[in-house]
């Protein structure tokens, strides 16, 4: 029988009718929030929290509270603002063998964590559990809008504990998880000496989050965003940054996963300490079937991405990296694989391609690599790197390569700019151990960059715009308007690269990282950026009878253009400009532009690449 009391409950005149069978709860004082935990909440129920108020303790929900995906349990806020719950050293809102729940429009608050790892909590923000029965799947979880912050473990915390338990639907978006000791948002499966469960959360989404500077202390390390137990997962458009300054982090990663997509993220400025993690981006041990894309990584200690695996179920198999931009990663050089992209162990498989790498740090043949491979017990096999741009500045090394047995590793069609100075690729495997100085003479000594017979590579200025200024985008829904490490007008890169289709049964996807189709000209340009060519204006015209502006054009295949409006260029301090319907995506052919703009003045307008 549920349970009411006159706190708890909302007039039907103030609020829009629950779901039939189900009630509202709403909380206006300390009492009415402390009266929750002793009531049984049934699907469609709602507990809806006096916004601008901040209420002591925790929520806990346990079996007998259990939502359904049609008729989910709510908690959120109404009224003016946010409510907060300042949990203290407890769980802000945990979840036990339950699910069907829907939370929204939050402050989670704990006890505090110092920047040296310090704190007196031991608990997650948000934390669901599921313990059992074996391979059960408890309804969906949604998260959204919410500030997660202080908690002396995860700030957001998803699992499974009993073979393939856990959930199905979790989705996670709009949450700002910063300041905990451990990760800012995470999901687990079961493991054991066998390995870990890949299925203990299905169909996961994690978007338009942040996590940022969650700690570590000398024990526990502080990741940014991680999936671990996830068949069938996806992170875009998230910022992670400044997390594990006092034990590593890695920005954003999965493991113990399969058919995971990591695409559309920032990532920087992670941090480690001694000679472990730092890495922006990972797919690690147990990720299968995979694919990191379109994503911006920079500053951070460790890797810019990392592809690592291990035996067994741990090995890591049939991924994808590409069309990324790693600038300056690996600012640490004590750390194990610093450098743009490190791949190392049991990796099979793996295809990098179409990746913009810039490192500008010290020169000589111990310098951060632009790209490092390595092996172990085992050695990566099946991995091949093509129409890759690997830049360095100051005679740093674009290649660190440390095979120990069999492995199979397939260098062809990338371009290897040393800035200037002298290339360093420092090579060995079974046969040598030797550093290389020129393209020529490590196809000679190794076979790399050779396909079919015929010398493949490059070692060519690329001609990129502003190289090592990309600096913070800080908005991962605009990583396109990123203007460095673009291919500048008469780039050696343009249609330079190799037919990924033809010679590796490649399918390179549609688009570049800043959302250009794929191919622009006869054939793909080396590195992120495919080469996009200004509309060329033919005509512009004016009817005064109808006051309509006709503009002649003509683009590429596949790309709009904005198109802006002033009525002068005099500007005070800028000029201003009406920003107009875009274009339609070209075809190669003439196309014509109209307007009506304001009558009685002239007008100037400008065409600029979507």
């Amino acid at each position: 029988m549920k349970a009411f009391t006159l706190a708890l409950i909302a007039s039907p005149l103030l609020l829009p009718a629950p779901p039939l069978g189900a009630a509202d709860f709403m909380v206006t004082n300390q009492a009415g929030f402390d009266a929750l935990n002793a009531t049984k909440f049934n699907p469609g129920d709602r507990i809806l929290l006096e916004g601008g108020m901040t209420f002591a303790g925790s929520l806990l929900f346990t079996s007998e509270d259990l939502g359904t995906d049609a008729d989910p349990i709510v908690v959120t806020s109404t009224g003016t603002g946010r409510a907060t719950i300042n949990a203290g050293d407890a769980v802000g809102i945990n979840g036990v063998d339950t699910g069907g729940f829907e939370i929204s429009n939050l402050n989670l608050v704990g006890s505090g964590v110092a920047e040296n790892g310090t704190t007196t909590s031991t608990k997650p923000g948000i934390n669901f559990f599921a313990g059992g029965p074996f391979d059960f799947k408890y309804p969906r979880v949604h998260l959204d809008q919410l500030t997660v912050t202080g908690f002396g473990n995860r700030g957001v915390l998803i699992g499974g504990f009993n073979g393939s338990a856990g959930y199905n639907d979790v989705r996670i978006t709009h949450v700002v998880s910063h300041g905990n000791l451990r990760s800012g948002i995470e999901t687990f499966g079961f493991s054991d000496a066998s390995g870990g469960i890949k299925d203990a959360l299905t169909n996961v989404y994690v978007g338009s989050c942040s996590a940022f500077n969650n700690v570590g202390s000398g024990e526990d390390r502080a990741h940014g965003i991680v999936l671990g137990g996830v068949d069938g997962g996806v992170i875009e458009y998230c910022l992670a940054s400044e997390n594990g300054r006092n034990n590593g982090s890695v920005g954003i990663w999965a493991y113990d996963s399969n058919n995971i997509t990591i695409q559309f993220n920032e990532s920087y400025s992670n941090n480690t300490v001694g000679n472990g993690g730092g890495e922006g981006y990972a797919l690690d041990e147990g990720v299968t079937n995979s694919v990191m894309q379109y994503n911006y990584s920079h500053d951070n200690a460790g890797a810019g991405y990392l592809q690592i695996g291990g035996f067994g179920t741990k090995a890591n198999s049939n991924n994808t990296l590409r069309y990324n931009i790693s600038e300056n990663d690996g600012r640490n050089p004590l750390t194990v694989g610093a450098g743009g992209i490190e791949i190392g162990s049991v990796v099979s498989d793996l295809d990098v391609y179409g990746n913009t790498v810039f490192r500008d740090g010290s020169g000589g043949s111990t310098s951060t690599p632009a790209v490092y491979i390595y092996g172990g017990v085992l050695d990566p096999t099946r991995v091949s790197l093509a129409n890759n741009l690997l830049v360095t500045a100051n005679g740093s090394r674009i290649i660190r390569f440390q095979i120990f047995f069999a492995g199979i590793v397939t260098f062809a069609g990338n371009n290897y700019w040393p800035g200037g100075g002298p290339l360093v690729i420092d090579y060995k495997d079974t046969t040598q151990d030797t550093t290389y100085n020129t393209l020529a003479a490590w196809r000679t000594g190794t076979g790399q960059e050779m396909l079919n017979g015929s010398p493949t590579g490059s070692a060519l200025d690329p001609l990129l715009t502003d190289p090592g200024n990309g600096g913070t985008v800080g908005n991962s829904g605009l990583l396109g308007t990123l203007s460095a490490y673009k291919l500048q007008s008469g780039s050696p890169m343009v249609d330079a690269g190799l037919d990924l289709q033809a010679e590796f049964g490649i399918d390179p996807g549609s688009r570049d990282f800043y959302g250009a189709s794929l191919p622009q000209g006869p054939a793909l340009d080396i590195g992120a950026s495919e080469f996009v060519e200004a509309p060329v204006v033919l005509a512009i015209d004016h009817a005064e009878d109808t006051n309509t502006v006709t503009i002649d054009y003509q683009s590429v295949d596949g790309v709009a253009f904005g198109v802006l409006r002033s009525p002068d260029l005099a500007g005070d301090p800028v000029t201003t400009w009406t920003v107009l319907t875009p274009t339609g995506p070209g075809d190669g052919s003439v196309k014509q532009y109209t307007d009506n703009p304001p009558a009685g003045s002239s007008f100037f307008y400008v065409m600029v690449r979507e």
